[in-house]
């Protein structure tokens, strides 16, 4: 595909600032772009622009740039974004059932569907318009899922569960296994039957190998646009906000509430039964024990206010240190109270 920075720049809703008549082949990364190649900075990158030679430059304000065409754009990341769809657009699949695939004859797919090779789809299961679902997924008795939907090779979908639009299942992530609840008499466990499901809203991604359980009762929920990472996993009736990050290996036990735009960082863990604020970050390894705060950034364990946490990490590397000054104010208070006789 070959456009020109002008083109570029109009289907980004973008100003051209330079030669707008270059012709753009491909779209690459800062330090790799050449002379047919666009790319962006943000700061402090765009101080860098003066050594880079690219076609062109994505960047959000005017700045210097040496011999580099700039497109001005609101948002050089999401622009970047856009190209990358433009330039290297998915692979197509193909519309239809497979004939490898195992669909009941309750369930009901809807139009330019595609439902691959070795896919299992149970009873009364919905599959909306437009969604892909990839070679070996089972899907479950009940399921729902909304139009534009995705899911990759090897995901479960249990049964009863509800996914929305747009929606990205990545590849062997499980939606709705069994919640882990058990009561224990005479240090026996007993399994407490789940029997709930979990709900997904629109345009929410679930990274590959991520497991979402089922609720006791009732639904886990992951509201509309939230994006997890791999290797997360959501205990029973686990609750999501709006646009939440959750990032590789944090586990969040059950019936914990999370609000809107809530950030864990990797690694991040969260005892159950706690409400979190919104707007809350918790940094890297995080440790959550008690109801958090929104609009605060967290870290350590247990999790304290970043500055605090951070405070303390500083005195911790002066430790040493600090134990040489305390045993040589001991040797010379001991040498004071012998002169003085005490």
């Amino acid at each position: 595909m070959e456009k020109t920075v002008q083109e570029l720049a109009e289907f980004l809703g973008g100003t051209v600032i330079g030669d707008g008549s270059a012709v753009i082949s491909d779209i690459k990364g800062l330090a790799e772009a050449g002379k047919q190649d666009i790319t962006f900075a943000v700061d402090p990158y765009t101080e860098y622009l003066p050594q880079v030679h690219a076609g062109a430059v994505m960047v959000e304000k005017e700045v210097p740039a040496g011999d580099n065409t700039l497109v001005i754009v609101e948002n050089p990341r999401l622009a970047f974004s856009k190209l990358l769809v433009l330039f290297h657009p998915r692979q197509s699949v193909q519309s239809g059932v497979h004939p490898s695939a195992i669909v009941d004859e309750s369930a009901a797919i809807g139009a330019n569907a595609a439902v691959m090779a070795y896919a299992v789809i149970g009873k009364n299961v919905r599959i909306g318009e437009d969604c892909v679902i990839y070679p070996y997924v089972f899907i479950g008795d009940n399921v729902s899922i909304g139009k534009g939907t995705t899911i990759f090779p090897g995901a479960v979908i249990h049964e009863n569960c509800v996914l929305g639009e747009r929606d990205v299942i990545r590849a062997h992530a499980v939606i709705g296994g069994e919640g882990f609840g058990f009561a224990t008499k005479d240090g026996k466990h007993t399994r407490i039957p789940q029997i709930g499901n979990v709900e997904i809203g629109d345009d929410v991604e679930i990274g590959a190998c991520t497991c979402i359980d089922n609720a006791t009762l009732g639904s886990t929920k992951v509201a509309a646009g939230t994006k997890i990472d791999n290797l997360v996993h959501l205990g029973h009736n686990v609750e999501i906000g709006e646009d939440c990050f959750i990032i590789a290996q944090t586990g969040i036990a059950g019936s914990t509430k999370v609000g809107h735009h809530v950030i864990f960082a990797g690694q991040t863990g969260c005892t159950g039964h706690v409400t979190i604020g919104d707007n809350a970050v918790f940094a890297g390894k995080s440790g959550i024990t008690g109801n958090m705060e929104g609009n605060k950034v967290y870290a350590g364990f247990p999790v304290r206010p970043h500055i605090e946490w951070s405070r303390t990490q500083a005195y911790i590397k002066r430790l040493p240190e600090m134990a040489k000054t305390i045993k040589a104010l001991e040797k010379k208070i001991a040498e004071l109270e012998k002169k003085a006789g005490m």
